[in-house]
């Protein structure tokens, strides 16, 4: 019998620190936590994913000397090559959530070959050219699969977001803990990777 293909999600960001890493751990935690085996693979260059271990480890932890970690269900990869990449894409897990930041420029094949591309944006007025920069720069990657993410907002807020993008969005439910699952972070998960969990 054939091992099923992994489920591959890649996530990025229109800027830097628009919250993809916090996003991304709430994705893969709630697949986690639907009895999914769920790797989460950095493939940027943040390094928060050694202060994550750090801070679940201890300060005396030595994460220089480790690739991978795991917390709550979740193995971690930190700083990702992209043939390590390949090799995971062997391995047994329903799930590799892709956390490629705003590194699209180097790992755009990867969120354009992904089962479920996002894209988190911004909703405030005077950040909203960098969505509309990034939809030219990356117009390839606009697939009908790739969907938007935006910060909750105020309903008018959201609506003339979506219409100046034209494009339809999912809403990022405002969480700060992101290991914590909220019934609204399900109902948003639900939504935007569909009821296949």
């Amino acid at each position: 019998m054939q091992k099923a293909k992994s489920k591959v999600i890649a996530v990025t960001g229109v800027a830097r620190g628009i919250g993809v890493t916090h996003f991304c751990i709430m994705m893969a935690y709630y697949l986690a936590k639907h009895r999914r085996k769920v790797a989460l693979v950095e493939l940027n260059d943040t390094g928060h994913f050694g202060r994550i271990e750090k801070a679940y480890e201890g300060l005396h932890h030595d994460v220089m000397s480790t690739e991978t970690f795991s917390v709550k269900g979740v193995t971690y990869y930190k700083a990702t090559s992209k043939e390590k990449l390949m090799d995971l894409y062997q391995r047994d897990y329903h799930y590799i959530v892709l956390d490629i930041g705003d590194g699209i420029k180097r790992h755009a094949e990867e969120h354009k070959r992904a089962d479920i591309p996002l894209v988190i944006g911004h909703i405030s007025e005077w950040k909203i050219h960098e969505v509309e920069d990034f939809r030219v720069r990356y117009s390839m990657l606009m697939t009908q699969r790739c969907k938007w993410l935006f910060p909750e907002g105020k309903k008018d807020e959201m609506s003339e977001v979506g219409r100046k993008i034209g494009m339809t969005f999912h809403k990022v439910p405002y969480n700060i803990d992101p290991f914590i699952r909220t019934k609204e972070t399900q109902e948003h998960m639900k939504k935007i990777i569909g009821l296949e969990v």
